[in-house]
């Protein structure tokens, strides 16, 4: 069984390479653009953006800062160490139970930074916003098991927020002195007699370049540029330390200088190689497929045209017709934090039981605020083994069905389960976790009612083009109308047996091989 799913899966990736010369625009198009600079689109926002025609659809996307909405507050307070606790003659019983006290805070305030990033994707009318910050995420990592700051990767994930669109130079700029990263990469040991290369080498291999695109004196030099940035103890934030940096003259990419960070973020920006390299990254994000050479060259040269601002170069990816042939159609597999959230979006799902789905995407191997290394989370393929597929399936299947458990266990003994398993028994000992609600049973009558859903085979083919959004095989299409028919023709049933009944084949839908493709 795992190896004919395995195989369809591996199928649908592997589709010709010849570019789709359909029409220029059409409910397909509209509901992939949703997709993929989103997390999907309900039936109406898809004929909304069809309406639109692509241009002004994409408009619509990019611009999303046109789209007025805050997401939910939420407070994040800081966990540094007061400053009389780090004298030297301070009580060294005192500034440990400070220390246990600061990572219970530290563990209950990560995980009510996660539930309130999916609270957010899921509400949010602005998906690229959230989708685009997933990506820097991902491409700029850091995590809170080396931060160890809630704070700090809460600032972080506001800071990829507000840059998300805007000018890459300025992101650079602005994650190089960001606390996480520092605290992540370690920076702040990075001294005028003693560099750190860490952040150096990544800045080139990961961030901006790529392998074999500089040398090992390049990342010396520039760890030597980078010298002095750190965090204040103190406050949590970003400082600069003039008399730990080092100010002599480097030799960085065939320049020659007293750089500093900035002037080397400037020299790198000038390498045609850096466009190329995050618009590849781009591209292969929200297309699925490695860019032809042409749209590299293309994309780059909007990105160095604009002086490195992003969102010409989204306008630009969403309008090309290639983003839209069939080697980027359902050639995707989703990330778990895709899966699940573009499930509640789809099926306009509130989410309550937040811990409980933050918990599901981990096992899937997605932990928001901790990418498992430097490099971020492989993704494709790699999101789908032996043991996460069966993960995907019921954590879909969950969302639907609802996460009641019998009533011989208490609420609160559940969701601490829950809490222990994600976050370690430490985080359980706190009494002011913030716990989530149970997740609710889907109801659809209020969709059955609305679109005028008479008969098995119009539920079906709803929700088939609400979720799959593509025609299945006619057989397994009758497979789902027949699971349906004998509940429909009983006179008798009452309408929570409707709805547990319509549920169940929303199950079968999410629990298809496609479903695991976008």
């Amino acid at each position: 069984m795992h190896c004919r799913i395995l195989i369809l899966l591996a199928s649908l990736l592997l589709l010709p390479s010849e570019m789709s010369l359909a029409e220029d625009w059409s409910r397909d198009h509209a509901a992939h653009l949703l997709r993929r600079a989103g997390f999907g689109g309900t039936p109406d926002q898809i004929d909304y953006m069809t309406k639109l025609g692509r241009r002004k659809a994409v408009e619509y996307i990019v611009n999303y800062h046109a789209v007025d909405w805050r997401p939910p507050e939420i407070e994040v307070v800081s966990t540094s160490m007061p400053p009389r606790l780090l004298e030297p003659d301070a009580d060294p019983e005192r500034i440990e139970e400070l220390r246990v006290l600061q990572r219970k805070t530290d563990h209950r305030q990560i995980a009510a930074v996660v539930n309130w990033w999916i609270e957010t994707m899921t509400a949010t009318p602005r998906p690229l916003e959230e989708k685009l910050t997933l990506f820097w995420h991902g491409h700029f990592t850091s995590g809170q098991r080396e931060v160890r700051s809630s704070r700090a990767m809460y600032d972080q994930n506001q800071l990829l927020r507000r840059h998300a669109s805007g000018n890459f130079r300025t992101l650079l700029i602005d994650i190089t002195h960001d606390p996480a990263m520092i605290l992540y990469l370690n920076t702040q040991q990075n001294r005028r007699n003693s560099p750190n290369e860490n952040y150096a080498r990544e800045l080139l291999e990961l961030f901006t370049l790529g392998p074999g695109r500089y040398t090992e004196q390049d990342i010396k030099e520039a760890a030597r540029a980078l010298t002095g940035i750190g965090v204040d103890p103190e406050t949590g934030r970003q400082v600069f330390r003039p008399r730990q940096h080092d100010d002599g003259v480097k030799r960085f990419l065939g320049r020659k200088g007293r750089f500093g960070a900035e002037e080397i973020i400037d020299i790198i920006l000038v390498q045609p190689r850096s466009g190329e390299f995050i618009c590849a990254k781009l591209w292969e994000y929200f297309a699925g497929q490695a860019p032809p050479q042409r749209v590299v060259e293309s994309l780059a040269a909007t990105f160095r045209r604009s002086r490195y601002e992003l969102k010409p170069v989204l306008m630009e990816m969403f309008n090309r017709r290639e983003f839209y042939g069939e080697p980027c159609r359902f050639t995707r597999v989703k990330s778990p934090v895709e899966l699940m959230v573009g499930t509640m979006r789809m099926l306009e799902i509130v989410p309550e039981d937040t811990t409980a789905i933050s918990a599901a995407m981990r096992q899937m191997g997605q932990q928001l605020m901790q990418p498992p290394s430097v490099k971020g989370w492989d993704g494709g393929l790699a999101w789908i083994t032996t043991s996460s597929l069966y993960t995907r399936y019921n954590a879909a299947c969950a969302l639907i069905s609802g996460n009641d458990e019998p009533q011989t266990r208490s609420r609160r003994e559940f969701l601490r389960k829950r809490l222990e398993e994600t976050f370690g028994a430490e985080a359980v000992l706190m009494p002011d976790y913030p716990l989530s609600e149970l997740q609710p049973a889907y109801d659809p009558l209020p969709v059955i009612r609305s679109y005028s859903l008479t008969t098995p085979g119009k539920v079906v083919d709803h929700y088939i083009d609400r979720l799959l959004q593509r025609p299945i095989a006619p057989d397994s299409r009758q497979v789902l109308i027949d699971a349906l028919i004998q509940d429909w023709r009983n006179a008798e049933i009452s309408e929570e047996q409707l709805a547990r009944a319509v549920r169940g084949i929303v199950q079968l839908i999410v629990s298809m091989p496609e479903y695991q493709v976008d």
